[in-house]
């Protein structure tokens, strides 16, 4: 069995494929599940390090052999968002286990449900099958939990996930520790990214869009990595006048990264992210795309006009 995510992983994919893997090795105690892996396209975001468990992620190589009769895809809106990876699922049995809304259910067992974090239905999977959620545990799940409700601040935070925040932390999780360890602590290149977008951040008034875009020159200048990005949607987005925020980065092949962000209740991102091939949430999405920087701008520039009652 292969635990899978999607590129660039966040938080969230990180703490909920964990969690799982913990899980997993609680359920079969004996050692019968030794060939439990967990491989991803991108490297884990050095934010998660502190996360048991870490040490067990491997780096996708394409010379190599990954003999596979289940592959868990987590937290992954399609199958293609899981990268290279996504090769492991042919001939193979498909597990799909996702929050997003815009999820197809391309596995052959699909649990996707609209809740705060893929991490959030790790949880309740465990606490059904009487797996004991210990420390290690539940730091990733918490990991995750704070990542996608933006440390409990975005609407996607339920009475529910209020109350498996109180259950990890009763079973021992630190609330300081993860903050510290997950949101405090910035690469040099993290900081002169955030820095370098919040002086450079465009703004347009008709759209109350904010906007930067980052080739990856640029990224490189300031030694910077995808995962040093991660932030910026949401310092975007912080800005009183805007309603959407969005992030362009280059990647090394010349294609898009494209983050967004929305306060509005009438501007449903995950339809705009699923025009450019991606998908997510309402008020959190994202997408790839060969176009250049200044057409998905135009485009997105466009769609945010012609919603009704934007406010």
């Amino acid at each position: 069995m292969i635990l899978t995510t999607h590129v660039n992983p966040d938080g969230d994919a990180i703490g909920a494929t964990l969690g799982l893997y913990h899980g997993l090795k609680k359920l079969v105690p004996d050692g019968r599940i030794q060939s439990l892996r967990i491989v991803l396209q991108d490297k884990a975001p050095d934010t998660t390090r502190f996360l048991d468990g870490f040490d067990r992620i491997e780096q996708y190589r394409e010379e190599e052999r990954y003999p596979c009769d289940i592959l868990v895809c987590l937290d992954s809106a399609d199958l293609k968002r899981c990268g290279k990876t996504a090769a492991l699922a042919e001939n193979t049995y498909v597990v799909n286990i996702d929050h997003h809304i815009t999820n197809p259910g391309y596995g052959r067992l699909n649990y996707v449900r609209d809740i705060s974090s893929t991490s959030e239905i790790i949880y309740d999977l465990l606490k059904d099958a009487g797996i004991s959620v210990d420390v290690a545990v539940g730091e990733c799940l918490y990991t995750g939990l704070v990542n996608d409700t933006g440390n409990f601040s975005h609407d996607n935070v339920s009475p529910a996930t209020f109350a498996m925040a109180a259950d990890l932390i009763g079973a021992g999780v630190d609330n300081a520790r993860v903050i510290r360890e997950f949101l405090q602590k910035k690469s040099w290149g993290a900081v002169k990214l955030i820095g370098e977008a919040m002086f450079r951040m465009a703004y347009f008034p008709e759209e109350r869009l904010a906007f930067f875009s980052l080739s990856y020159e640029e990224m490189r200048r300031l030694n910077g990595r995808k995962e040093d990005t991660e932030s910026i949607v949401e310092r975007l987005i912080e800005y009183e006048e805007a309603l959407t925020a969005l992030f362009l980065r280059e990647e090394e092949d010349g294609s898009i990264k494209g983050s967004l962000r929305t306060k509005s209740v009438a501007c449903d991102l995950s339809k705009i992210a699923v025009s450019f091939g991606g998908g997510g949430h309402k008020k959190a999405a994202g997408f790839s795309s060969k176009l250049k920087a200044g057409e998905i701008l135009k485009k997105i520039r466009k769609i945010l006009r012609e919603i009704e009652n934007y406010s």
